[in-house]
């Protein structure tokens, strides 16, 4: 109802004159739907307590007469009644009181909390609509509504009777004005008799002749240039402060309303759609600086309201219609200007309040003002570049001192304010970057100011604060994301790129130990995403780290400098892990062993030894990194231990054995078993050196010998078996350039070293796991296998023998056919039966000697 009020009621008066109409028509509309509402409201009260009295009388009627108790009764007497003489007191004997209870209210003095029945329901709070207009509402219906609608009326009147005589010429415009403003003085003369008598009355009256004295004023000085500017802005200045004074002494909030209302409405009433901005903005600054006055004395938050909306409607009106660029340095004043105005009307509002209520702050202007100014502003500086940067800027520089300085002075009462400003002077300050810097140092200058953030809320206890500061951080990874197109600077390490990378990084790390550090201070979503920044951290530090090698490392070393840096930041993370306490740092440093291995991968992939490329200083600074770690966290859990120091042992183990296997290749070039033999060779060479008693390492072999003998070594000789079954089978045995002599030769020599190593290695395994051993049958196996193994190497030594001594090509199809041969194996089998045999009966071992008859059954 109210909405299609307000629409009638504009589009009326903008049909019959304008835009000026169009407002009186919001405001008639306005004042109709309050009489009628209220008529409303009152018939229904009527009503309501038609019946209520109705339902009482009902009540006293049926309800029946009470019947006086015995007690009360009394004996009729004839005659008068009879009086009860007063008691007779002994003369100089005072009546003793003392047995009479002192009287006490049974209510509190202090006021109590509301019954549950008469709190507010959640579901009837207002809407921001009804919001908006309660004040407006409240003002209208205090006091005389019919004597403020008159007064309203009248001050309308008198504006359109000024353009109407202006724009005809019906009387001389020095009469007309004369007029007008002799008409407000007399109603404030007269409002002013009036103001104890009828004190409604008087104040509405007040409030037009203020009006019309701001309109006659104003269309003197803009419309027909009768004052010189000095005179006009000294008579506005002396209505303002009339109009402040008579407000404040008299109390009277309906006063300052009218007054300045009539103020902002002179302009818009009586404009001609020329003449001055200055004049215009002037005027509304000493209409401003007046309601400023008025909150020193009064916290009138209509008042305030009015001030401010009239204020930045019209002038982002004019600005929308008429600014242009040049306008700027006439312009921009005004706009810092009530800008300063409303914050401290802002403050002046919440230092105003009731004791009770001190602190409290008008959401409207605390978040309205810089909101509209800002905006206002962009408009202003559109054309200036690094404008709104510095706006922006100059914006935080105002909200944060002036925070901090109202935190120090009233901390308590204006807790609410200061954190609003504090919020503002943030915000401003971080929206100043990206409008003057690239996307990579938007997003450093963001994570420091996300870090800061987080510190400030966890030294404050404010979580909005430290969750703030963690999405700033956030956002600044998506902000340095959206700027990596960009090519990187030609200067290592001090370029945009890095520099951007190492800062997101290093905040990340610093918000999570903020977190950890205080704990027990926050929630315990805080706490885990402690650990998610952590990560979040260590991840911009090795992507950042990684890419400025790439980009600016020498193309011979980079990937020992990886290597180097991959070990130097896990050496700081365990650095950082001992001298914080924090534990969580200690798995990044562990890290390493995991990224040792992509980096063997990677080597592996690009057919690199592992001391190219830089790797003759990387590697051997990685294995001393991770053993200095792994030294430094003995206290870890032992399976977690063994699983680290076994990793180690199987990466040591296959960058030696790649490295000797290119050494071989690249000093002896032509044949290929010698490169094979390096891959069997350091396995055999390693399980020596751990199955080894007379080797004294007391860290990390005697320390945890157990993990090196089985995790450790077992996979080792593993690959040795394997690699024995390969080169028995698949090698030719080709020495060049020497001479191949059966059993003398590289790779006969490398698998009988293997032969002697695995079951020393399983000998010693054996004794320091007695109780496996002994509950699992994994002798007979071992050396089933073993002999079985032994056996195939001695058929592959000869089948090597025959392919270069008997000339016979070293593959399936000619060795299948060759006599040669078959009759060398049917001969070496009925030997080698034999033997087995004759050592089986020596032994008395039956299985052995069934072994022995079985071959000598298949060669027959």
């Amino acid at each position: 109802m109210i909405v299609l009020a307000l629409l009638l009621g504009a589009v009326i008066g903008g049909a019959l004159s304008g835009f000026p109409g169009a407002l009186a028509g919001v405001l008639f509309g306005y004042v109709i739907w309050s009489i009628l509402s209220y008529r409303s409201k009152f018939s229904t009260l009527e009503q309501e307590l038609q019946e209520l009295r109705g339902r009482v009388e009902r009540g006293y009627r049926t309800a029946p007469t009470p019947v006086p108790s015995p007690a009360e009764k009394t004996e009729p007497l004839p005659g008068k009644p009879r009086e009860a003489a007063p008691p007779q007191f002994e003369k100089g004997v005072t009546p003793d009181d003392s047995a009479i209870p002192e009287w006490a209210p049974e209510w509190s003095e202090s006021p109590s909390a509301p019954p549950p029945f008469l709190e507010q329901d959640p579901r009837l709070k207002p809407s921001p609509l009804q919001a908006i207009l309660t004040p407006i509402q409240d003002f209208m219906s205090g006091g005389s509504l019919v004597v403020k609608t008159g007064v309203i009326i009248l001050f309308v009147g008198v504006s359109f009777l000024v353009k109407y005589a202006a724009e005809h010429s019906l009387l001389p415009i020095e009469l007309r004005l004369s007029a007008a403003a002799l008409a407000g003085v007399v109603l404030l003369a007269l409002g002013w008799r009036l103001r104890f008598a009828r004190a409604a009355y008087a104040h509405a009256l007040q409030g037009g002749g203020i009006g019309i004295l701001y309109l006659t004023t104003f269309a003197a000085l803009r419309l027909y240039a009768l004052i010189p500017p000095a005179f006009a802005f000294s008579v506005l200045v002396a209505v303002a402060a009339l109009s402040a004074v008579l407000a404040v002494l008299q109390d009277s909030r309906s006063l300052a309303v009218l007054g300045a209302s009539g103020g902002f409405l002179a302009p818009v009433l009586a404009s001609t759609g020329s003449g001055s901005h200055v004049a215009l903005f002037s005027y509304y600054a000493l209409l401003n600086l007046g309601i400023a006055g008025i909150s020193w004395f009064r916290a009138w938050r209509v008042l305030n309201l009015i001030g401010f909306a009239f204020t930045f409607i019209i002038g982002t009106t004019w600005g929308w219609k008429y600014y242009r660029p040049e306008y700027f340095a006439t312009t921009e004043p005004f706009l810092i200007l009530f800008f300063l105005i409303y914050t401290f009307i802002a403050v002046l509002f919440a230092l105003r309040q009731p004791p009770d209520l001190k602190g409290y702050v008008d959401g409207t202007l605390v978040f309205g003002t810089p909101i509209v100014a800002f905006a206002l502003q962009a408009l202003l500086v559109e054309s200036y570049h690094f404008g709104l940067a510095w706006s922006a800027l100059g914006l935080g520089l105002f909200y944060l001192p002036l925070a901090w300085f109202l935190f120090k002075k009233r901390p308590v009462f204006m807790r609410t304010l200061t954190e609003a400003f504090f919020a503002f002077g943030i915000i401003f300050a971080t929206m100043a970057i990206p409008f003057a810097l690239n996307g990579r140092w938007t997003s450093a200058a963001w994570a420091l100011e996300g870090a800061a953030l987080l510190w400030a809320g966890v030294r404050q206890q404010r979580q909005s604060a430290r969750a703030f500061g963690m999405l700033l951080q956030l956002g600044a990874g998506l902000a340095f994301l959206t700027d990596m197109h960009r090519a990187a600077d030609a200067v290592p390490l001090l370029n945009g790129l890095f520099l951007g990378t190492a800062l997101i990084s290093l905040t990340g790390i610093f918000s999570a130990y903020l977190l950890h550090r205080h704990k027990d201070k926050v929630l315990h979503w805080e706490a885990l995403t402690g650990v998610i920044l952590l990560a979040w951290g260590l991840l911009w530090w090795f992507g950042g780290g990684l890419a400025e090698i790439v980009g600016h490392a020498v193309a011979g070393y980079r990937f020992g400098i990886v290597l180097v840096f991959l070990a130097a930041s896990s050496l700081s993370c365990d650095t950082l892990e001992r001298r914080l306490a924090w534990p969580a740092m200690a798995w990044p440093a562990l890290a390493l062993l995991p990224a040792m291995l992509l980096a063997t991968q990677a080597m592996a992939s690009q057919d690199l030894h592992p001391l190219a490329d830089g790797g003759i200083a990387g590697w051997p600074l990685s294995f001393a990194a991770i053993y200095l770690i792994l030294y430094r966290h003995e206290t870890l859990h032992s399976r977690i231990l063994a699983i680290f120091h076994s990793g180690t042992l199987w990466i040591l183990a296959g960058l030696l054995s790649l490295e000797f296997a290119w050494q071989l290749d690249h000093w002896i070039a032509g044949s290929p078993v010698w490169p094979l033999i390096a891959w069997g060779l350091i396995p055999a060479l390693l399980l020596l050196l751990i199955a080894n008693r007379t080797v004294r390492l007391t860290w990390p072999l005697e320390r945890h010998k157990c993990d090196y003998l089985s995790l450790g070594a077992g996979p080792i000789a593993l690959a040795a078996w394997i690699w024995s079954l390969y080169s028995s089978v698949c090698s030719p045995g080709d020495p060049f350039p020497l001479s191949y002599l059966p059993f003398l030769n590289p790779l006969d020599i490398t698998f009988a070293l293997i032969a002697i190593v695995l079951p020393v290695w399983y000998r010693r395994t054996a004794v320091e796991f007695p109780d496996f051993f002994s509950h699992y049958p994994v002798s007979r196996l071992f050396y089933s296998v073993y002999f079985a193994t032994l056996f195939l190497w001695l058929n592959g030594t000869l089948i090597r023998t025959i392919h270069h001594w008997g000339r016979v090509p070293f593959r399936v199809i000619p060795l299948y056919h060759s006599v040669l041969l078959q009759a060398a194996l049917s001969i070496f089998w009925s030997f080698l039966a034999l033997c087995i045999m004759v050592f089986a009966t020596r032994k008395r071992l039956r299985a052995v000697w069934l072994t022995g008859a079985g071959l000598l059954a298949l060669v027959v």
